[in-house]
């Protein structure tokens, strides 16, 4: 059987992309999989796949100093056949690990795009960090036995490098069809809901504004940017109007918010990183049977959306039109019943992990199969 680790000095241990997604579908196609992680949670066996944690770095500058080299040293103990790895901080740290093993690098967002937008970098900093990191990116990319990317353009970006061999595995959700149709005809009323990570440029502000003038709940679950975010969020007059959750596991989102909400926001700003992404919410709540608002500024939200009727397209910035689409949405059954079996048609058809697994499985298969 062979050995394969995947490796992470920041994602959590049961990320959806990395654990729920390619570390299971591995373990079922036969291989013997681990995870490293830096969580500080300790090791543990879960669903057949062993985690080791080097434990967690809090400051930001030690995280990338130290965690990195511990989660490499960690997996030369490991001796795999291949190591997949998920954070651009080891593009150099694991250069090493090829020297006896395969090495994949998970690109899940454009990284040297990142640093244009991060609200921690300075302006006058950002575009001389762009060009480091797309230097250090196609350096280790040519390195590498390959390179799976979550969306085309990353792909396209990668393979304009030169000597990469690099895919798409798109970030689909895992298919969950038995009983949506049912589950889709009831949706607590009025109750709309947002799931992932809760930053300024996601469009929170915004989601907590239009949902009060719409007269509906807002269910949010994730984790806040900082600390300073969330009380300025807590402070606004229409924070009454938002039940708060925090961070909640992949595999209890489904039934704390999903199946409580009557329609999904994707309120993404435009950003460098967000107009060629594929957001997995998205995709969630159209698995889910859950109508969406969604943002104009992301291509793949607005084709999807308008090809397959499943929501309504909007402008991130405009709260007014935000709580309109809501409105439209929510006091009108007929419609939001429409659009819910769209988008679980959409969802079983085409938009699904299923789908991906076997690109991933195959690549495996063509490096390991000596």
């Amino acid at each position: 059987m062979k050995k394969v680790v995947h490796i992470t000095s920041v994602h959590q241990r049961y990320d959806t992309r990395i654990f729920q997604k390619e570390c299971l579908s591995l373990r079922d196609a036969g291989y013997d999989v681990s995870l490293i992680v830096a969580d500080g949670k300790g090791d543990e066996t879960f669903e057949g796949i062993k985690i080791y944690d080097v434990g967690k770095e809090k400051n930001r500058i030690k995280r990338l100093l130290f965690t990195s080299k511990k989660v490499v040293n960690k997996a030369k103990e490991l001796n795999a056949d291949l190591y997949h790895y998920h954070d651009p901080d080891l593009l150099i740290a694991t250069r090493d690990l090829s020297l006896n093993a395969h090495l994949i690098f998970d690109s899940h967002e454009d990284f040297p795009a990142l640093m244009l937008q991060r609200d921690y970098i300075p302006n006058i900093l950002r575009k001389t960090l762009f060009r480091l990191a797309k230097r250090i990116e196609s350096k280790s990319a040519k390195q590498m036995s390959g390179v799976v990317c979550a969306t085309d353009n990353i792909r396209d970006k990668f393979l304009g490098y030169e000597r990469v061999n690099a895919i798409t595995i798109k970030n689909y959700p895992k298919l969950d069809i038995a009983n949506q149709e049912q589950q889709s005809t009831k949706k607590e009323e009025r109750t709309v809901c947002y799931v992932g990570g809760l930053t300024p440029i996601r469009g929170v502000k915004e989601m907590i504004i239009a949902c009060k003038k719409a007269n509906v709940k807002l269910l949010l679950a994730g984790p806040f940017d900082s600390e300073e975010y969330f009380k300025q969020m807590q402070q606004m007059p229409e924070w009454d109007n938002v039940e708060y959750l925090g961070y909640v596991k992949s595999t209890q989102v489904k039934e704390r918010v999903y199946e409580k909400a009557s329609l999904g926001l994707v309120l993404l700003h435009k950003a460098p990183n967000h107009t060629l992404s594929i957001p997995v919410k998205q995709l969630e709540y159209m698995s889910c049977g859950l109508p969406s608002i969604s943002s104009k500024e992301v291509l793949f939200c607005k084709e999807v959306v308008e090809k397959e009727n499943c929501g309504i397209v909007v402008d991130p910035l405009d709260t007014n039109e935000i709580a309109e689409a809501i409105k439209k949405i929510i006091n009108n059954p007929l419609l939001a019943k429409q659009m819910s079996e769209n988008a679980i048609k959409a969802a079983k058809e085409k938009y699904n992990w299923q789908s991906q697994e076997k690109e991933l499985i195959s690549l495996y298969k063509k490096l390991l199969k000596n």
